[in-house]
C-alpha cells in the first residue's frame, strides 16, 4: 500500500459528498478492477481513498490480484458491454459497497466502507483493543482475517490494533507468515516480520539462498544481506568461482568491495 500526504487531495480524489462522509466517520473512495490475462478466476483490484490528518489529507492506494468470487461481480458482466454495476466487496473487517460501471474487461467507480461490528468485537476480545474507523478500513483493505489475527497473537502476545495495522500496511499477511514458517522461520514479533517485508525478503529469496547452502540464517542475517545488496545472483556467482559456505559477514564484505 502506498500513502502520500497532500493538502490538495480533496480536489484530486474526493468529491464534496466524500468530504462530508470523511468528516462523519465514513470513507468514500475509488475502486477499479481489470480481468487478469494469467488467471481466468482472478481480477486485479485497485482501491484508492483519503483520510483527514493533521495538515491536510492522507491518500492511500492499494492494488492486488483477488479471486473473482470475492469481488461479487461475475466474469460475464466484466466481459460484456459497459453498463452500471452495484456490488459488495466483503471482508471480515468490513464491507466496501461499490457502484460504478463495468464491461469490456474492466470497471471503475466509487465505494463506501462500513466496518463489521463482530470483527471489531472479536479483536477487542482477543486483547488487541477495538479498532478506530481508519484502522478498520486499513485492516479490511489488507483482507485481514481473524485466523491471521490468532496466528499473530501466538507470536506477539502483547500486540495492539495499532501494531497489527502497522504490520499489514507494510505487507505482512497470512500468506507471508505461512511461507516463512514453511521455510523454518517462525518470526517472534510483528516488527521483525515488517522489517523483513520492508527489505524485500520474500519466500523465493529465502528458498534460493537456502539452496545455495545458507540454511540457518536468522531474520537479522537476511535483513543485513538485503541492506548490502547481497542477491541470490551474487551468491551464485561466488559459488561458481569456488566461494562456498561463506559467513554472512564475508558475503557482505565481498559485496561492499564490489566483487
Amino acid at each position: 500500500m502506498r500513502r502520500v500526504l497532500t493538502a490538495a487531495l480533496a480536489a484530486l480524489l474526493l468529491t464534496a459528498g466524500a468530504l462530508a462522509d470523511a468528516r462523519a466517520g465514513t470513507t468514500t473512495g475509488r475502486w477499479a478492477l481489470t480481468l487478469r490475462g494469467d488467471d481466468a478466476n482472478a481480477v486485479q483490484l485497485h482501491l484508492e481513498y483519503a483520510e483527514r490528518v493533521e495538515g491536510g489529507w492522507s491518500r492511500s492506494s492499494w492494488s492486488s490480484p483477488v479471486p473473482l468470487a470475492d469481488v461479487g461481480l461475475g466474469a460475464e458482466r466484466l466481459r460484456g458491454a459497459v453498463a452500471p454495476v452495484t456490488f459488495a466487496l466483503r471482508r471480515e473487517a468490513g464491507t466496501f459497497a461499490c457502484t460504478g460501471s463495468a464491461g469490456d474487461g474492466s470497471g471503475a467507480g466509487q465505494f463506501t466502507y462500513a466496518p463489521d461490528a463482530a470483527f471489531d468485537n472479536a479483536l477487542a476480545a482477543r486483547g488487541f483493543g477495538r479498532p478506530t474507523y481508519p484502522q478498520s478500513l486499513e485492516l479490511a483493505v489488507a483482507a485481514t482475517t481473524l485466523a491471521f489475527v490468532d496466528q499473530i497473537r501466538g507470536s506477539a502476545p502483547h500486540a495492539t490494533v495499532a501494531d497489527l495495522v502497522g504490520a499489514v500496511e507494510r505487507g505482512v499477511n497470512a500468506r507471508y507468515v505461512a511461507e516463512l514458517a514453511a521455510l523454518g522461520y517462525r518470526v517472534g514479533s510483528l516488527d521483525a516480520l515488517a522489517r523483513l517485508r520492508d527489505h524485500g525478503i520474500s519466500a523465493n529469496y529465502i528458498r534460493a539462498i537456502q539452496a545455495d547452502g545458507y540454511r540457518n540464517l536468522s531474520p537479522e542475517d537476511l535483513i543485513a544481506l538485503a541492506e548490502h545488496g547481497v542477491s541470490v545472483a551474487f551468491v551464485d556467482r561466488l559459488k561458481a568461482h569456488g566461494y562456498t559456505n561463506l559467513s554472512v559477514r564475508d558475503l557482505i564484505r565481498l559485496r561492499d568491495a564490489g566483487i
